[in-house]
């Protein structure tokens, strides 16, 4: 008799393969149970645990290292859409809780709608490895969702092992160095002392920057614009510097990501402009002999009031419009309805005689589709092209530029002449007129004057 006649055999046989089956599931529900609690143990936390983590590793005498991280989707949103800016939000969080989270053996937690605060033990030369290599998983994730140049993020991060760095301070120090950052146009930016201090500065301009104006205390320099071809000076660059009452003279630098930090930026495009037309007005018979180039901010020049606003400006003080030009500024990536609106009021400026200049041309948001899409005079080229021109390549990059720009019915102007080979190698390429150092440099309207009797 065969051994599977028996019912009550293969029934028990059975039995004990179900009840096999059944451990081997249960043991693996329960690793994955614990798998996911630990996962989310190091998952996104409150602001809560991080400052307590801190402040804990701080008694320990531990290496601290927070990272604040800045996300700004607002071209997404304008541009695309709210629910496509917030899928790439999404895939971003992830991003940043793989390296600053479950590889750094830290934590991390949304700070506010789209900025994070991650905390680890990393030290200060760790950091920037890590930083980089989020960012390169990140970028993959804006070029496939075709958000490259839409979303901006920066990085700033601050290392300590003292034991008397409170939270809150730690944490100040990390958002200061992602707003350097932002102003410097780089990634990521550490804080330590001495760019704290200068931060600091910064800040104290942005919350004085409308009483300086208000109080009329920026003064005008001038920079000489020369013929290329007879060196005679056909007008000048208008520039501004500020007498602060707490720091002396300011150049551009220190203030005008001031005045653009703080949405200022027309009102003291207009408050220069119109300082220069009364200046040209106190002697129109020597000073309306030239033209005066103003540089704008592309915010102002996409204003819909801007060509009354600059027309009823240079008539108030009784001045011809030719001796008035304007500079494109360079500061700013415009959407087509705001190209569309600078463009009508560039073409109803340059009707009226009003030069119109590409400042900054190969450098920042300037490029060639600027030249075909604004009614332009002179494309001012970048410095750093004139410069390079000294070398073979540069200067066949510096002669078809030119070259280009004559073709479309457009005059040259070189920035960044500081010595005879700039200037010999420019006018070889064939500019028109030149502008550095090596010329003039910057001078007050006493000098301008004087070199104007001349």
């Amino acid at each position: 008799m065969k051994f599977f006649e028996y019912p009550y055999v293969i029934i028990t046989i059975l039995v004990i393969c179900f009840f096999i089956m059944g451990v081997i599931g249960l043991y693996f529900t329960i690793k994955s149970v614990r798998t996911a609690k630990g996962t989310a143990e190091k998952s996104f936390c409150g602001i809560g645990r991080i400052e307590n983590e801190f402040e804990k590793a701080g008694d320990m005498r531990k290496n601290r290292c927070l990272v604040y991280i800045s996300v700004s989707l607002d071209s997404m949103k304008r541009l695309y859409s709210e629910s496509k800016a917030t899928r790439i939000l999404e895939r971003i969080r992830k991003t940043l809780l793989t390296h600053f989270c479950l590889n750094a053996d830290g934590d991390i937690s949304l700070y506010g709608t789209s900025n994070f605060v991650a905390l680890n033990t990393l030290d200060a030369t760790a950091i920037p490895l890590s930083i980089e290599k989020c960012f390169e998983e990140i970028s993959e994730i804006f070029t496939n969702h075709e958000a490259v140049n839409m979303v901006g993020i920066s990085f700033g991060y601050y290392c300590t092992s003292a034991t008397d760095v409170p939270f809150k301070t730690a944490l100040g120090r990390a958002k200061q160095a992602c707003s350097m950052a932002e102003n410097q146009g780089v990634l990521y930016c550490q804080w330590d002392s001495s760019n704290g201090k200068e931060f600091e500065r910064k800040i104290k301009i942005e919350n004085s920057i409308q009483n300086e104006i208000d109080n009329n205390r920026f003064f005008l320099e001038y920079q000489p614009i020369l013929d290329a071809k007879t060196n005679r000076i056909m007008g000048a660059e208008v520039l501004s510097r500020l007498n602060s009452q707490s720091d002396g003279i300011l150049s551009p630098n220190m203030f005008l990501s001031a005045v653009n930090n703080v949405g200022l930026n027309e009102k003291f495009d207009y408050y220069i402009l119109e300082k220069n037309c009364k200046w040209i007005a106190s002697d129109k018979e020597n000073r309306t002999k030239y033209v005066y180039t103003i540089n704008f901010s592309r915010c102002t020049l996409c204003n819909e009031t801007f060509a009354e606003n600059v027309m009823e400006l240079i008539e108030k003080y009784g001045l011809d419009y030719s001796c008035i030009a304007i500079e494109i500024l360079e500061d700013k990536n415009l959407t087509e309805k705001e190209k569309i609106q600078m463009t009508q009021n560039l073409t109803r400026l340059k009707e009226k005689g009003i030069l119109i200049l590409l400042d900054d041309f190969g450098k920042g948001y300037t490029s060639f589709s600027d030249l075909a899409g604004f009614d332009i005079s002179i494309v001012k080229i970048d410095k750093a092209i004139t410069q390079n021109a000294l070398e073979h390549t540069g200067f066949l990059i510096l002669k078809n530029i030119i070259q280009t720009a004559h073709d479309l019915g457009f005059r040259t102007l070189c920035e960044g002449i500081e010595t005879e080979e700039h200037k010999k190698v420019v006018t070889e390429a064939g500019c028109d007129l030149l502008q550095g150092y090596y010329c003039y440099r910057p001078m007050p309207v006493t000098q301008l004057e004087t070199l104007f009797e001349k």
